[in-house]
């Protein structure tokens, strides 16, 4: 096997596996990649962790066809330090390989590719495609809100939900609960043509981050396809595989509240700024921030038992009999900072009560549910 690959494509196709690839696994093979030699002038990376599969490809002027498994980490620690040249792959044995520039030589032992697990995917399936920048713009307005326990698997990751309605509008939304606080987005694509009418299936935390990943670099469309057990992402020239989490979500919806008693209005700046302020003085033993809130005023504060209390003043766009509500700090700040509007709203129905936090631009599609802490 000889090869030869612009570095610059190469560190690119490199850095896609550095999170799938499994540095501390008990089975060592699965901190390796599997590059092989494509008739048609590519070379094909494989990686996996049994839970992810990612395929990609990149342009190399072949000289010998063939394939070899090499620890991931180190040959991305080595093509990362070279300059932006062509760079050399050249198999001297079964386990031995040379990663050669004109002045730079490197040797590298790696497994035999039989040993590589036995990965065979089909070079399509059923699905649909959206555009690169509403699947990553959904994705980083949920999934902040992952759960990390895992203790229950489907809160794990994030749902998708896709349904669509008598017009063939479909309505794509991105869920994703801890159990304290949910995040969704949606958006609804006109004519966009699914094999289905409805279809829910949860992506894990591990397939949700290398989706992002690969998204960041993209401007294409993506296609979302479905086979068994796992959901595939086709974008560019690679395409990452993620097991299913076979599990119900739970009823999001009825988590939602739907009916309201009390509601302010708050500039997001204005709110991001009067948390920073506060902030010094949050008890990180219970991250709490307290809300007053009065006609036109809302009054931040925080309260920590060794170093004293502080407040700040905002304006908010209230009107009704003042309140006080106490939130996570963390939470709060999460969902606050991920709204593009110029506001958010602030609804509920009893200071105990979930609290609903939406943009004011609904267009947005974005909405958040916190709940209250109670020895606010």
């Amino acid at each position: 096997m000889k090869f030869s690959v612009q570095r610059d494509s190469f560190i690119r196709l490199l850095s896609r596996a550095q999170g799938i690839v499994e540095k501390k696994s008990t089975v060592t093979v699965l901190s390796h990649i599997l590059l092989e030699t494509i008739p048609d002038g590519r070379v094909k990376l494989t990686c996996t962790d049994y839970d992810v599969v990612l395929l990609d490809y990149c342009p190399a002027t072949v000289e010998r066809e063939g394939k070899v498994v090499l620890s991931g980490k180190a040959l991305f620690d080595i093509v990362k330090v070279l300059p932006s040249v062509d760079i050399t792959v050249q198999k001297e044995a079964v386990e031995r390989v040379e990663i050669s520039t004109t002045n730079s030589h490197f040797n590298l032992s790696g497994f035999d590719p039989d040993d590589f697990p036995r990965i065979e995917k089909a070079d399509s399936e059923a699905g649909f495609s959206l555009p690169v920048n509403a699947l990553r713009r959904m994705l980083a307005k949920t999934s902040f809100c992952m759960s990390q326990e895992e203790v229950r698997m489907n809160l794990n990751g994030i749902f998708f939900d896709i349904e669509k309605d008598s017009e063939d509008n479909v309505t794509f939304s991105c869920v994703a609960t801890d159990g304290h606080r949910l995040a969704k987005a949606s958006q609804i694509f006109a004519g966009l043509d699914i094999p289905f009418e409805s279809k829910g299936t949860i992506i894990h935390r591990k397939g949700i981050q290398e989706l992002r990943k690969l998204l960041d670099s993209e401007v294409t469309d993506v296609h979302v396809g479905f086979g068994a057990g796992e959901v595939v992402f086709r974008v560019g020239s690679a395409a990452l595989f993620v097991r299913e989490i076979d599990d119900d979500y739970p009823d999001y919806q009825a988590v939602i509240p739907s009916e309201f008693t009390r509601q302010f209005v708050v500039d997001v700046p204005e709110l991001l700024d009067g948390m920073k302020r506060v902030s010094p003085l949050v008890d990180p033993n219970v991250l709490t921030v307290k809300m007053e809130v009065r006609p036109e005023n809302l009054i931040l504060s925080a309260a920590n038992a060794q170093l004293g209390r502080c407040e700040t003043t905002l304006f908010a766009d209230y009107e009704g009999e003042p309140f006080v509500v106490g939130f996570n700090q963390r939470y709060l700040l999460d969902c606050v900072s991920s709204v593009d509007s110029p506001q958010v709203a602030v609804r509920m129905t009893e200071p105990g009560s979930p609290c609903l936090v939406i943009p004011s631009n609904p267009e947005e599609g974005t909405q958040y549910v916190l709940m209250p802490i109670d020895e606010a």
